[in-house]
């Protein structure tokens, strides 16, 4: 369909074609016949005064016109508003969550029923106490794939425990009691757990340690530690991992308040990490993962949040997502070129060495950020 201001433009084309073509009449049948030229010169008369009618009336149209369209643009366009949490957000202190992650090495391989084990859910609880978050030890009984028995204990931490929008942060705290995949001489020894273990859990303190500078209002935040993570199967039944989170899943209370969405971290610490969009977590909740991945590389940490996806990987999440229905996602170091995760996964060398403030600083600032995102985005929906 021709907008009017269309049809003028092509009325006054037939119009001057007209005025042009009486000229061409006059010119060509002057001192031949005195009736053509008669005629000629009234069609021309009558084009000149139609071609500044229509001049006339496409002038008031072009000038109606643009406002209307622009009238109908602007209600059809609802602005937006700047996001804030930019620039409002509290910095994550990278200095403080390597000082954790050292913490938690130096107490020695987390293994369960071990001192070192013991004394890491002694000093996990005061800490997160003393940033007046409530804390629950959730005991339970599990039997690893090699028929031993043991005593684990979740760690349930919750900031702002009567907000109805909760969400969900977790990691695990305990080491791997042999390092398989070292050399022989060392595959009985307990890993240290640096980045496998102590940087996730690090990352968490820290986050609640910055969310002290400006409290969050409309947010609850519940964190679990998971116990038993990583006294699995290499290469068996996947559920001979992940006990500690399994027990949690399963024995979830009917009555306490379900958060919206979770977010898991594994192996967060190390010199070359990278974090591609992994599998699980994708089936589960894509909407978070790209939400997660757009601020990270927002952010300028574009280099550690790949635009890269990997297949699924057995973790705390799967069973989150398998038995609660909390969609979960997994922020992970894993190589999709190598199929394999960082170059130090259960070997003895899991150690401080290889842990970089850098990549701590990436993935605290981007839960950060995520966080105040979601409190400015619930301030937006209840002003």
């Amino acid at each position: 369909m021709l907008k009017k201001s269309s049809l003028f433009i092509l009325q006054k084309l037939k119009l001057s074609n007209l005025y042009w073509n009486a000229k061409s009449i006059k010119k060509t049948d002057t001192g031949k016949n005195h009736k053509y030229t008669h005629i000629s010169r009234s069609i021309q008369q009558i084009a000149v005064f139609f071609l500044i009618l229509s001049s006339f009336l496409l002038f008031l149209t072009e000038c109606n016109s643009p406002k209307e369209e622009k009238n109908n643009l602007s209600q059809n366009i609802t602005p937006q508003k700047p996001e804030k949490f930019w620039n409002t957000t509290p910095n994550f202190n990278a200095d403080s969550c390597y000082y954790f992650v050292k913490q938690q090495v130096d107490l020695g391989p987390r293994v369960p029923g071990s001192k070192a084990h013991e004394k890491c859910v002694l000093w996990l609880k005061q800490f997160f106490e003393s940033k007046q978050c409530k804390v629950e030890l959730q005991k339970f009984v599990a039997t690893t794939f090699d028929k031993k028995q043991w005593t684990g204990t979740n760690i349930i931490v919750k900031y702002n425990p009567n907000n109805n929008h909760r969400i969900l942060l977790c990691a695990h705290y305990d080491t791997r009691p042999f390092a398989d995949r070292d050399e022989v001489k060392n595959k009985n020894q307990a890993i240290p757990g640096a980045n496998d273990g102590a940087s996730g859990v690090a990352v968490l303190m820290s986050v609640i340690q910055s969310i002290q500078q400006l409290p969050l209002k409309n947010i609850g935040i519940d964190i679990v530690l998971f116990d038993l993570e990583d006294y699995g199967d290499a290469g068996g039944d996947s559920k001979t991992w992940c006990l500690g989170s399994q027990h949690w899943a399963k024995n979830l209370s009917p009555t306490s308040i379900k958060p919206v969405e979770g977010i898991l971290l594994d192996m967060v610490g190390d010199t070359n990490a990278v974090f591609p969009k992994e599998g699980v977590s994708i089936q589960y909740h894509p909407t978070l993962v790209h939400s997660i991945w757009t601020i990270a590389q927002k952010a300028g940490y574009r280099k550690y949040f790949i635009d890269e996806s990997t297949n699924e990987i057995t973790d705390d999440h799967l069973f989150i997502n398998v038995y609660t229905n909390i969609p979960t996602i997994d922020i992970v170091h894993y190589h999709p070129q190598k199929s394999d995760f960082f170059d130090h996964h259960h070997k003895i060398t899991d150690d401080m060495k290889n842990i970089s403030k850098q990549t701590l600083q990436a993935v605290g600032q981007t839960l950060l950020y995520y966080l105040y995102q979601q409190e400015e985005k619930l301030n937006h929906d209840n002003p």
